[in-house]
């Protein structure tokens, strides 16, 4: 079975940067913040206003792998794609999205949450579920639990995901961690503080460098 690139990099860093912001060109510096703290896999949702031209600009830069997210449509999926979207991943399951993801044979990273959510979405096709908002709703005792039944499906670790948090949702059983406004907090991109996200990025990558080779799927 084809392993994409963006699962291969998840296993090796463990962290998925979500850049979300108010203007495009906002949503740009922040990923290339994030990039310049050391994190290589780089979620532009389509929360960014004209988010494929993102990508699309930032596919360009050499070191860093970059995905599409918050995908709720086949459109939106293709535009990613085309624009050089090397991963797609989104707050629920769509079959239009996901036949959309493996045609083009990129990872599709969904979100489910229940067990029942969970199963149906791997058999569908998903590379990696995202489990959400499990950062504020369960924590790493929820992924530990479901882990029992499940133990062969990777699971990401997304919504509410903080420096405290990491490690344990790690330590539970999650191929890796999705970061938000933790990371990229869309009002310091608006203000261009973008010294902070790359401090912040610096933090994160630091925390997991001694985890990063041990995958927990």
């Amino acid at each position: 079975m084809h392993t994409p690139l963006a699962y291969t990099e998840l296993e090796r860093t463990r962290l998925v940067a979500v850049i979300r912001a108010a203007t495009a060109r906002a949503g740009l510096a922040a990923a290339h913040a994030v990039a310049d703290g050391g994190l290589t896999l780089i979620e532009v949702t389509y929360s960014v206003p004209d988010a494929p031209r993102v990508m699309r600009e930032l596919a360009t830069r050499t070191g860093i792998v970059v995905g599409a997210g918050t995908v709720l449509t086949r459109d939106q999926a293709r535009a990613a794609l085309d624009a050089g979207a090397q991963f797609i991943i989104a707050p629920n399951f769509s079959h239009d999205v996901c036949l959309e993801a493996l045609t083009a044979g990129v990872m599709y990273m969904p979100g489910a949450y229940t067990t029942s959510e969970i199963i149906a979405a791997r058999q569908a096709g998903a590379h990696v579920i995202k489990v959400y908002p499990v950062g504020v709703a369960g924590g790493p005792a929820y992924i530990r639990v479901i882990r029992d039944p499940l133990p062969d499906v990777p699971m990401l670790a997304a919504g509410g995901t903080n420096l405290d948090n990491v490690l344990p949702f790690l330590a539970a059983g999650c191929v890796g961690v999705g970061l938000g406004a933790s990371l990229a907090d869309p009002q310091l991109a608006g203000a261009g503080d973008t010294a902070e996200i790359t401090r912040r990025a610096r933090a994160f990558a630091a925390l997991v460098a001694g985890v990063a080779a041990t995958p927990g799927a």
